[in-house]
């Protein structure tokens, strides 16, 4: 009995069809719904044309369907540009109060988030499942069809028994209603005017927010400033290890400590990048762990080694040791010293022997103060030549020679230790001078 007044309802809400309501009432009363299908009981002309009007009514509510979804897709994409822009203008207020990101990039970040917004909306009112009998309430509430499409519906899936003369006026009374709907009134197509609106004034709080000068930027520009020259300082430490790795002149113990305190620096510098005053404490402890390593008198004799440089260079016999020493290569000009105690010496004749011994002399006195050892050595080395005792000569060369390499390793290694140094200070000159600006 329910269902039947339902349909009853349904009909009279449609002025046009009172003379179907009445007709259809006392048959409504007399017949009662039997357990079957309204398909099960009902001809094969009744069927056919049950069926077909059934499609015609899906029908509708699919094309229906598609229109909502573009309508809602137009509408609900402006607000999710709101949405975004309203999360990047919270952003923005919260990069006035914090330095969190550049003017630039909250722009970026605006328009990004417009568009994911945007495109969200979009996309969400086609993907929202709804079925055909959601469409249906949907479109009874929105077009004012009194639960027709409803109805019509739960008589074509059997949840709504009624019989056959009913079921077939109520499908045709629906299909009459569709019929008259017009869309492009009922269901038009513009987007939101408050989402525009909404979106036009955040936009404006965007524009207006990035335009103001933000004193947080500054703190931005400073840590990027310092981030850059602690980069640029690690690399050239990293250069610096490779140098001290092949470095001559230096014992095992000396290259690890100076290995030991760059990898210490590069690793303060990695954990504390973006914070000035880390960066200068581990390149400052750097320097304190290398200044034992620290020869002053070192420069003495690289200066003497210098000066020997330009004596020799006026002789065929030392130019070789001159260039040498000149390039400093200590190594290559005790070897070419040394060779003059061997079957070099033997080859010199007696003229060429005392012009040794004058070259000889003239670099003890420019190392005497540099280095003593070795001016005495070369000293003896250029008296023996001259008295004519060889063999002595050659003894004090060779010596010479020796300590020559000595010498010469002595100042690679203040040479090794002050590039490191040097390299330490420039680094912390570089983030001084980025963390003040």
């Amino acid at each position: 009995m329910n269902n039947e007044r339902r349909l009853l309802r349904c009909a009279r809400n449609d002025s046009s069809n009172d003379q179907w309501a009445m007709a259809n009432e006392q048959s409504a009363m007399s017949e009662l719904p039997t357990p079957d299908s309204n398909l099960s009981r009902m001809s094969f002309t009744r069927r056919m044309s049950f069926i077909r009007r059934m499609s015609f009514i899906r029908a509708y509510l699919r094309r229906w369907g598609g229109r909502l979804r573009l309508a809602e897709s137009l509408a609900w994409g402006p607000w999710g540009a709101a949405a975004g822009l309203g999360g990047a203008l919270l952003v923005a207020v919260a990069a006035r109060l914090w330095p969190l990101l550049t003017g630039r990039v909250l722009a970026g970040l605006a328009g990004l988030l417009a568009l994911v917004g945007g495109a969200l909306g979009l996309v969400v009112a086609w993907v929202w499942p709804r079925s055909l009998h959601r469409l249906a309430r949907v479109f009874d509430r929105r077009f004012g069809l009194a639960e027709r499409l409803t109805t019509a519906m739960e008589i074509g899936t059997g949840r709504l028994r009624a019989v056959p003369a009913m079921a077939g006026a109520q499908l045709a009374d629906t299909l009459d209603a569709a019929a008259r709907v017009d869309l492009q009134v009922m269901l038009p197509l513009r987007a939101s005017r408050r989402a525009l609106l909404v979106c036009g004034v955040l936009v404006a709080g965007l524009v207006l927010s990035l335009w103001l000068p933000n004193p947080q930027e500054d703190v931005l520009l400073q840590r990027a400033a310092v981030r850059a020259a602690v980069e640029e300082q690690i690399e050239a430490l990293e250069t610096a290890q490779e140098q001290v790795a092949e470095a001559e002149g230096l014992s095992e113990a000396e290259r690890e400590a100076l290995l030991q305190a760059l990898e210490e620096a590069i690793t303060a510098l990695d954990e504390g990048r973006a914070t000035p005053e880390e960066a200068l404490s581990a390149l400052s402890e750097a320097e304190q762990a290398l200044a034992p390593l620290q020869d002053p008198g070192a420069a003495t004799v690289r200066s003497g080694l210098e000066r020997t440089a330009e004596g020799m260079t006026d002789s065929g016999l030392t130019r070789d040791i001159a260039e040498a020493l000149a390039e400093g290569d200590y190594q290559t000009a005790a070897r070419a010293l040394a060779a003059f105690s061997d079957a070099q010496g033997e080859m010199l004749s007696r003229e060429e022997e005392l012009e040794l011994a004058r070259e000889l002399a003239e670099a003890a006195g420019a190392l005497a103060a540099g280095d003593a050892a070795l001016a005495e050595q070369l000293r003896q080395a250029a008296e023996a030549i001259e008295r004519g005792d060889i063999a002595e000569a050659r003894e004090a060369i060779r010596q010479a020679a020796q300590r020559m390499g000595e010498a010469g390793e002595r100042v690679q290694r203040q040479e090794t230790v002050e590039g490191t140094l040097a390299e330490l200070q420039e680094g912390r000159e570089q983030i001084a001078r980025a963390g003040s600006t």
